[in-house]
């Protein structure tokens, strides 16, 4: 084969692959959401329903009495149904439609914050079923990848990481850890404003509730959904380890991880003992994998392709499968991590920062900086 040709085929087989591929895959998911009524389900039976409620000053949260696995589960904190009131002007099914392409825009816009410039990886994150499948669910984790990677970006902006973690706390509070990696690197001051302003929008749910209240609420969700999730207490139960035994391993994991993230000031260790911690833990949450990942390799490389070993594994609900479904999850990210976390021990020891992507130096890995 002849030089010419060769390029030729390798520029087809790039386009195909990283560009042709990932718009089919997207347009796939939208078509079959729609043909089924499962784009953005969450969203569409939990957050939009609830964020009406809350707009028409209703009570949406549930009483003692309410089972998780009977009825949507209207306990999103108030900031997430404010954050989404716009959405509530549309139908509900352009609404979905419009959360759908949302999700997809916050996470690209997150990636590029954290200084990803290769468009053949964002074709290929598109095709991971971490990313795509969020269009199927509606969950909000790209919005807290958008926010977790303004943290990142202006960690060293006074008040910045901890405002944006603080709204990502709002939201989600299963990503506490991070406020542990802004601590470790010195910025006190921003961890504390991301508890403050979390512990502030929790505030919100007063006129409706009590806090004792909610939190047992939420305490009641942790405990229906824990063992059908992908978090290392899900997998040891579905393998037959008693709860008390997989608890207990889980939180030894989970704080060693912890552990790690103050000693090493690691931004990737912090995300993973996120996931490891979490009551609760979907598919699609394993996306914020990402963001280590592109600070780590912001060009194509082979760890690109491994989460695409994750396709065939069910999103989010009870029964999400066998103990080899369950671990092989887990497995896949554990290679993702690491290799973040190493890159960024051997960044912190190579005296000038390299270049991240394609232009200018890109700042140290695990958030260290000369002001740090």
């Amino acid at each position: 084969m002849n030089v010419g040709l060769r390029a030729a085929l390798s520029r087809t087989t790039t386009i195909v692959v990283f560009a042709i591929l990932p718009v089919v895959s997207i347009g796939g998911m939208l078509a079959v959401g729609l043909d089924t009524d499962s784009l953005a389900a969450d969203f569409h039976h939990e957050l939009y329903p609830q964020s009406k409620l809350l707009l028409d000053g209703v009570n949406p949260y549930p009483d003692p009495s309410w089972d998780p696995r009977a009825s949507p589960n209207f306990i999103w904190p108030p900031l997430a149904g404010y954050l989404v009131a716009p959405l509530t002007l549309l139908p509900l099914g352009a609404a979905d439609v419009a959360m759908a392409f949302i999700g997809l825009a916050c996470f690209g816009v997150a990636l590029w914050l954290v200084g990803l410039r290769d468009w053949r990886v964002y074709g290929l994150v598109c095709l991971w079923p971490e990313v795509i499948g969020e269009m199927r669910l509606g969950h909000l984790t790209p919005v807290l990848a958008l926010l977790l990677a303004a943290a990142w970006r202006w960690r060293d902006v006074r008040g910045g990481p901890g405002t944006a973690l603080g709204l990502a706390l709002g939201l989600k509070f299963f990503i506490w850890p991070v406020a542990v990696w802004l601590a470790a690197t010195r910025r006190t001051r921003d961890a504390t404003l991301a508890v403050a302003i979390a512990g502030a929008s929790l505030l919100l749910v007063l006129p409706y509730t009590g806090l004792d209240e909610y939190v047992r609420s939420l305490l009641k969700l942790g405990r229906t959904f824990d063992q059908d999730g992908y978090t290392p207490f899900g997998v040891l139960v579905h393998g037959g380890v008693p709860d008390s035994v997989a608890r207990g391993l889980t939180f030894a994991i989970g704080f060693a991880l912890l552990a790690a993230t103050w000693r090493y000031r690691s931004f990737a260790l912090a995300i993973a003992a996120s996931l490891v911690l979490s009551p609760i833990v979907w598919l699609d949450f394993f996306a914020l994998a990402a963001l280590p990942l592109v600070i780590a390799r912001p060009r194509l490389s082979w760890v690109w392709f491994v989460p695409l070993t994750t396709w065939g594994l069910k999103g989010a609900g009870l029964g999400i499968g066998s103990f080899t479904h369950s671990l092989r999850l887990p497995l896949v990210f554990s290679v993702v991590f690491v290799v973040a976390f190493l890159a960024e021990r051997a960044s912190d020891g190579a005296g000038p920062p390299r270049v991240s992507g394609q232009g200018a130096p890109g700042p140290a890995l695990s958030g260290r900086s000369s002001t740090a």
